[in-house]
């Protein structure tokens, strides 16, 4: 299988340039206006991807075997062994006890695990169907099936384990829902206890007090009706002796003095006969005072005894969600875990089950024997003004994607022996300083003027 070899530098609708000017375009970036150079080196990444099936992405590998990937993931405590103990104890109280005090959103801890070959980054801007093969120095590669096939291993393994603790974490869920639902339902059962006593009271009690009522006016109507025809009869004598006095008065027999007296006793009688019909009617109406009060007072036990069940129910359904907030607290974590390793395949432009790609960079040595490097450009051409005014060096391209994992490792184990091929590439490299010159960038022209003098 070919393998695809990426440009150095692509212009902006990430077409790849000519190779004389990708090559140029690197070290004008790299070097600047003054920095000379030892020795220059563009040298080949390779890389592999390998389709995923579930996805359709790609898993990129480096073949150096020099990348990794380093992922934690969640260590779950034993939830089985406190569901059997919880789902074991018959006293309410000690398992709901247990379901407080446990700790729902603790761990066992975390596991470090390092996938060797692995590419977290995502290269999807830098992969294309190619360029023109560029002069590069492809590092050797160290990687083998067996490293590949472990790896995809790995990777499958890793899923699987996280998904099965994500299902888990769901199972607690289900069955601590069960068990606070089962005590819910008591809770509930309870309630309906209550209601149905109280009602029955309730309903028979109104119903005497109904009857009682009945009884009541009519011995009301007895009393009073008897009681008042008594009272009045003499109120009626006390009328007539005053109506004989004022004759007497008129005829001058007696004196008003004794006709005051006699409707004061008028009065005094009115009073004790309006108090003895008040007493009657205070007698019965307490009657039915006391019946009411007993009503009242058996729907205020039965308000009473409904609010602490319904408190309690309250407060099964917080202690729920307490529980299943801690779950969902390592839910998330696990869920987060398990989008990271879907992450790890990337979108790219093949149909191929698996293509091998190699990635482009410029290594030099600079006068100071520094060791610096630059992965894959955007140009940025953009015409200067009216053509007088040279653009500077280090504007002429931009890193279209952060590739500092493999520059550090290109510097610190391939930075300290550069073959030096850049030399060799003279007459392209400076038909590309050429081209670049032209168009407006103040860039030496010869690749000599970018070395150090011998």
């Amino acid at each position: 299988m070919d393998s695809i070899y990426l440009p150095l530098a692509v212009d902006s609708n990430k077409q790849p340039l000519s190779v004389e000017k990708q090559i140029a375009i690197a070290l004008v970036r790299l070097t600047g206006r003054d920095i000379k150079i030892k020795a220059g080196e563009l040298i080949g990444w390779p890389l592999t991807l390998v389709k995923n099936e579930k996805s359709g992405g790609y898993l990129i590998f480096d073949q150096t075997m020099n990348l990794m990937t380093k992922l934690q993931f969640t260590i779950l405590q034993n939830y089985d062994r406190i569901l059997n103990t919880i789902q074991g104890n018959k006293n309410e109280s000690e398992l709901l006890a247990l379901l407080k005090s446990f700790k729902w959103h603790a761990t066992k801890g975390y596991e470090e695990v390092t996938f060797r070959g692995l590419v977290y980054s995502d290269l999807t801007p830098i992969l294309s169907t190619g360029s023109p093969q560029l002069p590069l120095t492809v590092i050797p590669k160290e990687a083998s099936q067996f490293d590949l096939d472990t790896l995809i291993q790995d990777l499958n393994v890793r899923e699987k384990i996280v998904t099965d603790n994500i299902t888990t974490i769901e199972s607690v869920i289900s069955k601590v829902t069960t068990i606070v639902t089962i005590l819910k339902g008591k809770r509930a059962e309870e309630r309906k206890q209550i209601e149905d006593k109280y009602d029955q009271l309730l309903s028979a009690k109104n119903e005497e007090l109904k009857q009682k009522v009945n009884e009541t006016k009519k011995n009301l109507e007895n009393e009073l009706s008897s009681e008042a025809k008594k009272l009045y009869e003499k109120l009626a004598n006390i009328e007539v002796l005053i109506g004989k006095g004022e004759i007497d008065k008129e005829a001058g027999f007696v004196t008003e003095k004794d006709i005051d007296a006699l409707n004061t006793m008028k009065l005094k009688y009115m009073n004790e006969v309006n108090s003895t019909l008040t007493s009657i009617k205070n007698k019965y109406k307490n009657e039915i005072r006391t019946l009411v009060n007993e009503i009242r007072l058996l729907n205020q036990q039965k308000r009473n005894e409904l609010e602490e069940i319904n408190i309690k129910i309250k407060e099964l359904d917080e202690l729920l969600q307490s529980v299943v907030n801690q779950l969902n607290t390592i839910k998330k974590a696990c869920e987060e875990e398990l989008n990271k390793l879907k992450l790890v395949y990337k979108r790219a432009p093949y149909m191929d089950e698996k293509v091998d790609v190699i990635v482009p960079f410029l290594l030099v040595k600079d006068y100071a024997d520094r060791v610096l490097a630059i992965g894959i450009q955007i140009y940025k051409y953009k015409k200067s003004l009216f053509g007088f005014f040279k653009k500077e060096p280090n504007e002429i391209s931009e890193d279209l994607l952060n590739l500092n994992d493999f520059i550090s490792i290109l510097i610190s184990k391939y930075g300290h022996n550069i073959s030096d091929n850049l030399r060799q590439l003279k007459a392209q490299v400076d038909k590309g300083f050429e081209e670049l010159y032209d168009e407006g960038w103040n860039v030496r022209k010869r690749i000599e003027e970018y070395y150090v003098p011998p």
